[in-house]
């Protein structure tokens, strides 16, 4: 019988929460969606996988999706407006429904966005526009605490650090609590800070790492602490009981530049070295601190442990707007599914398109580099692909050609921050990525100050409509069980396995 587990991929011995590899959803039409209407998911190999029961493709979409209507997109009285798939993001912001569903700042490593959900099947549902800008998402999704999880998984509770409080929430809803608990007694900083600005968990080592500032605006005093407990955070039954069991606490403090604390990044790495990076003004910052246990007093200054200095962004920049122009523009982390590399990233122009981002090594956030993508019009959200690799960032119009992302993996052996980092890119054809030489296709770049530029891939999907369109990347709340016998596009074994 264990035999037989394993052949259909159900070991007793898997993560319940590990997923297959990533899928994505595309959304295209035309013009003013009463004609021709389309919504399919794929995975990581651009192959469809939802049923066809869940599909849009219609010829009429006069109430919306049929028997799956969904209220804030109906063909009269719409939330969101009727152009999603012709929207160009450039300038406008959150308050721009049809356009914002592309910005960049939809998606992050938490399996929903900012203005839908949308499921494995092809069922997608928008949030209701009237009380955004008191959602979650809008007034708090910066207290979200960056998570390093194991292979496969993304984070399936959802915990939030404001002030000196710890909260274990539902979601985008206002609805009740499932657990509180202030952690003041903890801290050991002699004169500790109020604002809790930024949080970041590693399972794998159970590191709880904290930025508090001095307010939740500009303030630049920094008190990092350190926690290391014997209980995982994700397993407890109550955040009281990784307090409670805490085998070392430490600090540090500083003083760092930041345009708002909303922004900033937390990147716990498997080795003890953390990455702290934000969005500063049209640019970004990167630092890795050592916060393995120094022990009683000694390392309390930041200087004391630091590798090298800040790194302000190397790639281009242009107008963009963070954390300080709204809450709901704070800067995104995001891990590759297998959870070697991540990125701290946020727009290079406006409120949502292109990329500014510094990608790290998990294993070791010393090991950095700068990505850059500089598209000022049509983007889409970037998300996990692959093992190892993201995609996303364009909805450029597909009438003549096939749809387009811009798709990059690293290597998820390399955490050596004294040897360049190789980066693996897409082209426009077969020949290119698979050529008649023995080359490397990408490139390779410079700890801390190289900069990747993406390129762009060609996938052969078309965009959802034969003519004008400007296809839609949606993120998808559930990728399906890992190695499910019943499918096996969510499932193959992992690199790390």
């Amino acid at each position: 019988m264990s035999n037989l587990s394993k052949i259909l991929g159900g070991s007793s011995n898997t993560d319940p929460r590990k997923e297959g590899l990533p899928l994505f959803g595309l959304f295209g039409q035309n013009g003013d969606q009463n004609h021709h209407l389309n919504y399919r998911v794929f995975d990581s190999n651009f192959r469809q996988v939802n049923s066809p029961w869940g599909a849009v493709c219609n010829s009429t979409t006069n109430y919306r999706f049929g028997m799956m209507g969904d209220a804030s997109h109906a063909y009269s009285y719409n939330d969101h407006g009727t152009d999603i798939g012709y929207a160009n993001l450039t300038t406008e912001t959150y308050s721009s429904w049809t356009a914002w569903n592309k910005s960049i700042y939809q998606v992050d490593q938490y399996p929903h966005a900012q203005y839908y959900t949308a499921s494995r099947n092809g069922a997608i549902s928008w949030h209701s526009y009237h009380n955004i800008t008191s959602s979650f998402e809008y007034q708090v999704g910066w207290t979200k605490i960056n998570m390093n999880l194991p292979e496969g998984c993304r984070p399936r509770r959802i915990f939030t650090n404001r002030r000196h409080s710890m909260r274990e929430v539902s979601g985008l809803q206002g609805t009740a609590n499932f657990d509180h608990y202030d952690y003041s007694s903890h801290l050991i900083d002699p004169s500790p800070l109020n604002y809790a600005t930024g949080t970041g968990y590693n399972e794998k080592t159970k590191m709880l790492v904290m930025i508090h500032s001095g307010d939740e605006g500009g303030n630049t005093s920094k008190s990092i602490h350190i926690f290391k407990s014997s209980k995982d955070l994700n397993s407890v039954k109550r955040i009281k009981d990784y307090f409670d069991n805490l085998t070392s606490t430490e600090y540090f403090t500083d003083t760092w530049t930041n345009q708002n604390v909303k922004d900033w990044c937390v990147c716990v790495g498997n080795n003890g070295w953390v990455g702290f990076g934000l969005k500063q003004s049209n640019s970004k910052r990167y630092c890795a601190f050592d916060c393995n246990i120094k022990g009683t007093g000694v390392d309390i200054t930041g200087p004391s442990r630091r590798y090298l200095d800040w790194q302000d962004f190397a790639g281009g920049t242009t107008t963009s707007y963070g954390a300080s122009s709204g809450h709901q523009y704070y800067t995104k982390y995001q891990p590759t599914w297998d959870g070697t590399w991540a990125i701290i990233y946020s727009p290079y122009y406006y409120y949502g398109p292109g990329m500014n981002a510094f990608a790290m090594s998990v294993e070791n956030p010393r090991k950095f580099i700068n990505i850059s993508q500089t598209h000022t019009d049509y983007p889409n959200p970037y998300m996990a692909w692959g093992r190892t690799g993201f995609h996303g960032g364009c909805s450029h119009n597909t009438d003549g050609t096939t749809w387009r992302t811009f798709a990059f993996s690293f290597d998820p052996t390399d955490s050596d921050h004294t040897i360049p980092t190789k980066v693996y890119m897409g082209s426009s054809s077969g020949d290119s990525i698979n050529p008649d030489n023995n080359s490397h296709v990408g490139g390779e770049y410079d700890n801390k100050t190289g900069v990747c530029s993406l390129s762009e891939c060609y996938t052969n999907l078309t965009g959802g409509y034969y003519s004008t369109c400007y296809p839609g990347l949606f993120g998808i709340n559930w990728w399906g069980a890992y190695g499910a016998g019943a499918d096996s596009s969510y499932g193959g074994s992992g690199i790390n396995s």
